[in-house]
């Protein structure tokens, strides 16, 4: 793949509270790390970074900035330290995850173009939300989809939920399918535990463990020599805890948050996500490179898009408890069809390239760095 820009300025600034921290700031370490492999430059700018969290064997080759103290969003001393650092390292764009207010006064005041880079489903605040704070997000979202000279999304499902609901139609150029990547697996563990796994922070409004314990309830008398692993951690941490208790279920434990979880990837036959809804999972990607069966809420536009055929998991309608259980009883119990799916959901992952989501970025950062 051919990497280039049509103008001398190739360093990319990247904008975080806190680094590296979550999804998006992985999806930051991953490209930064390929372009500057590729002869670019490349800036993290970031009030809080964590020096120790890196995954593991993986060194930075992007440089890291911090922010003065104050809000990342609208505080005028990061505004001016980032005009500042813009002009000075003739940086040719800055890239956020987040709304920032001074986007627009940053543009003028530097000429670098702005990307913005969404990475949870389009609206989803909106779903439950009265007129007023529909109204409130519709406007945020058209706010920065104004101030934005490129639009970041994670599939084509968010990319035709902002056509349609914005009706931006004479400026669907802006949007791009910015996917994120996994890397593969050097060494597969075939052989699984009888083990049903979750990984993800333990809240109510998104991830909705709840409904994976009353799935477990259903089930697990019939599946004596499985287990449930839940490992995260978050605020609804106790009152699952307390949940399992009511529910008396057995052979289920709370790991708690880690860094390093390959081990449960290893041991896991299934991974189980129960969401509301979801951006692009990571957790699912990473799954399916391990050989672990994902059984999903249909429940997120890229859950069809990840899982696009039956041997690449199982997704059932949301939120369907009873079918959810009987779906996982019936996979659980078909041992060939489980090691069939093993093989397709790890070629599927492979199709989870840091080559493809890279050639996405180049082409974005051409044409927004060249108008």
């Amino acid at each position: 793949m051919t990497i280039w820009m049509e103008q001398h300025s190739r360093h990319l600034l990247f904008i975080h509270k806190e680094f590296p921290f979550g999804g998006a700031e992985r999806v930051t370490l991953d490209i930064a790390n390929y372009l500057c492999a590729h002869g670019w430059e490349v800036t993290v700018a970031t009030s809080v970074h964590h020096v120790d969290d890196y995954p593991k064997g993986v060194r930075p080759l992007f440089h890291v900035v911090l922010l003065p103290h104050g809000n990342v969003k609208f505080a005028p001393r990061v505004a001016c330290f980032l005009r500042h650092y813009i002009q000075q390292h003739d940086v040719c764009a800055f890239v956020s995850y987040r709304e920032l207010l001074y986007a627009n006064w940053l543009k003028r005041q530097t000429g670098a173009a702005f990307v913005f880079a969404l990475q949870s489903m389009p609206f989803y605040e909106m779903s439950h939300a009265g007129w007023l704070s529909r109204w409130f997000y519709l406007q945020k979202y058209r706010r920065v989809y104004r101030a934005a000279d490129a639009y970041g999304v994670l599939c084509e499902g968010h990319r035709s939920r902002l056509r349609a609901v914005l009706q931006q139609d004479a400026d669907t150029d802006k949007l791009y399918v910015l996917p994120n990547s996994v890397q593969a697996v050097d060494h597969i563990v075939w052989k699984k535990q009888p083990t049903i796994l979750f990984v993800g922070r333990l809240s109510e409004r998104d991830k909705r463990v709840d409904r994976l314990l009353r799935i477990w309830a259903l089930v697990q008398d019939n599946l004596p020599e499985w287990r449930l692993r839940i490992v995260g951690d978050g605020p609804q941490r106790q009152a699952l805890q307390i949940m399992a208790e009511q529910l008396h279920l057995q052979r289920t434990s709370f790991e708690g948050f880690t860094n390093h979880v390959q081990h449960y990837y290893d041991e896991a036959s299934l991974l189980c996500m129960t969401s509301s809804f979801e951006g692009w999972p990571l957790v699912l990607a990473e799954a399916q490179a391990n050989a672990v069966v994902p059984i999903v809420f249909n429940s997120f536009d890229a859950a069809s898009e990840m899982i696009a055929s039956p041997d690449e998991g199982v997704l059932v309608a949301p939120f369907d408890e009873q079918e959810y259980a009987c779906q996982l009883m019936a996979l659980v119990q078909d041992e060939d069809r489980l090691q069939r799916m093993q093989k397709a959901v790890v070629s599927r992952a492979g199709t989870y390239t840091i080559g493809r989501t890279a050639q996405a970025w180049i082409q974005l950062l051409n044409r927004i760095t060249t108008l």
